[in-house]
């Protein structure tokens, strides 16, 4: 079933089924959440790999510094922010904190490929500071219908 037939369908009255239905609500979120470890499972792949080529000194990894006539130690310290935003974003609490410092990352890489390369180049960073927007984005969403979902069920243990 697609997300927005999930999430978005209309129920009694007009409104969207996810704002009558707890159960419902339940599901949407799970839906997201998955959806969201989906893609912070492939980034996190894509950053540990290219932040322990840093660390170890894969020449490849480290042309992009040299370039910029950046000193090489400044390749390791990226190496770090990319190995432990790898590891962070996988854990809930720090996923949005690890997406921003990645997405941080990424911005150097976009101006890279687009000052140093051709612009073609610069579109696998592109597309990775778009999941790593998508998953904060989307984990902004799943929290807030996690916390909907509670209100409902509070006020139906209520009446």
């Amino acid at each position: 079933m697609a997300i927005n037939q999930l999430c978005l369908a209309k129920g009694d009255g007009g409104q969207n089924a996810v704002d009558t239905d707890p159960q419902q609500l339940f599901v949407c979120a799970k839906t997201l959440n998955r959806a969201a470890v989906a893609v912070t499972l492939a980034m996190s792949i894509v950053f540990l790999f290219s932040g322990m080529g840093k660390l170890l000194s894969v020449p490849f990894f480290h042309v992009p510094f040299t370039l910029m006539n950046l000193p090489t130690g400044f390749g390791y310290f990226i190496g770090v922010i990319e190995v432990l935003g790898a590891i962070g974003i996988g854990w809930r609490e720090y996923r949005v904190l690890s997406a921003a410092a990645l997405l941080s990352v990424m911005m150097g890489a976009i101006y890279y490929h687009f000052n140093y390369e051709t612009t073609f180049s610069a579109l696998p960073a592109l597309f990775l500071s778009a999941l790593l927007f998508l998953t904060i984005k989307l984990d902004e969403s799943v929290e807030r219908l996690m916390r909907f979902q509670r209100q409902l069920m509070d006020m139906k243990a209520i009446f």
